[in-house]
């Protein structure tokens, strides 16, 4: 092995690798896609707006071994207890895969990165003999830790690599035959890295250059764990598809999404002699006026107005949790507290909901008084203040790659 400077995540890679395969054992090829934040935007993407999230510090990482020809693939995450860490796929078996038992576990998502892969034409999973997955994406935090996993199995596997459009769409549809019904957004901003302004619409990305000066993005763990697959992600998808074909029906017009209505349409259904019926009204106003929220949060972010943005954010936060009904009580509570420290500019649950973590625009020299304070409030409260890296500050980081070692 070349001498390198391998971080902790790569060791953990590098020693699972040779307990697997033995003291010689080296990769050939190197992975890394990174976890992503989400600043506004909650639940937009799969509804047709406007998402703001960045690429952070966080990242997922596979250490691949190349086969001479096409052959079963041996992966081993090193993150698994021993026992459940290693799976021997073939990929000839997989082409037409979905998860008949979702909610998915760790190596259903690369059965549904070969599945996904195979089903484009002109494109073949590359022979790979070996993998070894690691990470520092928290689980369960809506840190997008499925999503990082997806578009590095597909950088790591598919042949030709993929173009950045299609490598988004292949670990989507990886994410939706594990049993995932996710959007695209996640998987944007682990390809693009930095920070990103996503169209739900058309999938489109525009790349944004923020100053945040003495300011940080910190994320707070709720201790609630939750997992996209088996949250109410999936009803909300469904009561969205619902909302928009009776909001059509009302408005007597074609509409492509619900982020597509104006707060003027809102008005009108809110008017109409037969209302849109509950829940279903209150998930469009949340889709209505977050919309309007990102439009806004851009504007703030550009300007760096970040007085504004942290009110957006934090109005973001309490209609996801009142109209849209996705976040958690105690996820709330940690809101609260966090709003109350001096230094934060805003606070909101993050991600699919129903626990996770909380994203709080704070003042960098504030970071270690919100912990203190959080950990004599809420962390102490539900048993959590012993415990270590419950608030991590994130920076922005640079999106998917691969390289030879």
């Amino acid at each position: 092995m070349t001498e390198r400077a391998w971080n902790a995540v790569e060791q953990r890679a590098m020693v699972a690798g040779r307990a697997a395969f033995g003291d010689r054992w080296r990769p050939g090829r190197r992975v890394v896609a990174p976890g992503r934040i989400e600043l506004l935007g909650n639940h937009l993407d799969y509804n047709g707006g406007p998402v703001l999230a960045a690429a952070i510090d966080r990242h997922v990482v596979l250490l691949i071994t190349e086969a001479a020809t096409a052959s079963e693939i041996a992966i081993v995450a090193a993150d698994l207890p021993t026992g459940a860490a290693t799976a021997i796929l073939d990929p000839g078996t997989l082409a037409d895969w979905r998860n008949p038992a979702p909610p998915p576990r760790t190596f259903d998502y690369a059965r549904g990165v070969i599945a996904a892969t195979l089903a484009r034409p002109n494109r073949s999973v590359r022979a790979v003999r070996q993998i070894i997955i690691a990470g520092d994406v928290p689980i369960g935090f809506g840190l997008s830790s499925s999503a990082a996993l997806c578009v590095s199995l597909t950088l790591g596997m598919a042949d030709p690599t993929p173009a950045a459009s299609d490598l988004v769409l292949i670990a989507q549809e990886a994410e939706h035959r594990a049993g995932t019904p996710c959007g695209t957004m996640d998987q944007s901003a682990s390809v693009a890295g930095g920070v990103i302004a996503f169209e739900g619409a058309t999938n489109g990305v525009r790349q944004l250059a923020p100053d945040l000066g003495d300011l940080v993005f910190a994320v707070a763990d709720s201790g609630v764990e939750r997992s996209l697959g088996a949250s109410s992600y999936p009803i909300r998808v469904e009561e969205s598809t619902r909302a928009l074909a009776l909001a059509q029906h009302r408005l007597t017009r074609e509409i492509p999404h619900l982020a597509a209505l104006s707060p003027a349409d809102l008005t009108t259904l809110t008017e109409h002699a037969d209302p849109l019926p509950d829940p279903l009204f209150q998930r469009v106003r949340h889709i209505v006026t977050e919309t309007a929220r990102v439009q806004a949060g851009i504007s703030a972010l550009v300007s760096a107005d970040w007085p504004r943005f942290g009110e957006l954010m934090t109005a973001s936060g309490r209609s996801s949790a009142a109209d849209y009904a996705i976040s958690h009580p105690r996820v709330e509570a940690l809101v609260g507290e966090a709003l109350g420290v001096s230094g934060v500019l805003g606070a909101r649950m993050m991600g699919g909901g129903e626990g996770g973590s909380v994203v709080i625009l704070v003042r960098r020299d504030r970071v270690d008084a919100l912990d203190a304070t959080l950990r004599d409030g809420y962390f102490r409260r539900y048993g959590m203040a012993d415990r270590a890296d419950l608030i991590h500050p994130c920076a922005f980081a640079a999106g998917a790659h691969v390289e030879s070692i």
